[in-house]
């Protein structure tokens, strides 16, 4: 594991040794709640295919992480990507699940997340890093925890698994933020 600093990043000694730990919580976070908490069977449920993914972008980021800088900008547009996912697994779950009239006013609900969770994704890609963090923490934080007992069609072990791997991810992304900043730098003056 190569937590040496890349002097084409930037980084110091101790950021890339914090960026690898962090990485290494949001890994054992993720080995947890995929062997305890995710009920895993064969089904379309859209709770259960997240979580596959989840565990394959968190795979994805340690092969960036080795191969250093040329990666960083693949990492973050993966993140974004994973940013807009994660409230699009609440609509699909919510056409996936809901039934009955009550369900209805969810919905809309369920899309203005997504709107939300889709600015701050685009907003880290055009603007800052920033934007990308605080989405990922503001999803663990605002949107997982409301859902947490009050909806009928989200699975309560789905939104743990999403907050825990939110707030990890987004701690990651926090000690990221340089690096991506970095990158962008080089790429500009390229």
């Amino acid at each position: 594991m190569n937590t040496a600093p890349d002097p084409r990043a930037g980084l110091s000694a101790a950021q890339a040794t914090v960026q690898t730990l962090l990485l290494i919580i949001v890994s054992v976070v993720g080995t947890w709640i995929g062997i305890y908490k995710v009920p895993w069977q064969i089904s379309g449920d859209p709770c259960l295919l997240a979580a596959a993914i989840a565990v394959l972008v968190v795979t994805v980021l340690w092969v960036t992480r080795w191969w250093g800088l040329p990666a960083v900008k693949f990492e973050r547009i993966l993140l974004v990507g994973f940013l807009v996912l994660m409230p699009l697994v609440y609509v699909t779950r919510y056409l996936f699940a809901s039934k009955g009239p009550d369900a209805n006013s969810w919905f809309w609900i369920e899309i203005f997340g997504l709107l939300i969770f889709v600015a701050l994704a685009v907003l880290g890609v055009k603007r800052s890093p920033w934007f990308l963090a605080i989405g990922m923490v503001l999803h663990g934080l605002a949107w997982d925890s409301w859902h947490y007992g009050r909806s009928t069609y989200i699975p309560d072990w789905y939104v743990v698994a999403c907050m825990a791997v939110d707030l990890t991810l987004g701690a990651y992304l926090i000690a990221r933020v340089p690096t991506y900043r970095k990158a962008s730098r080089i790429e500009t003056n390229n």
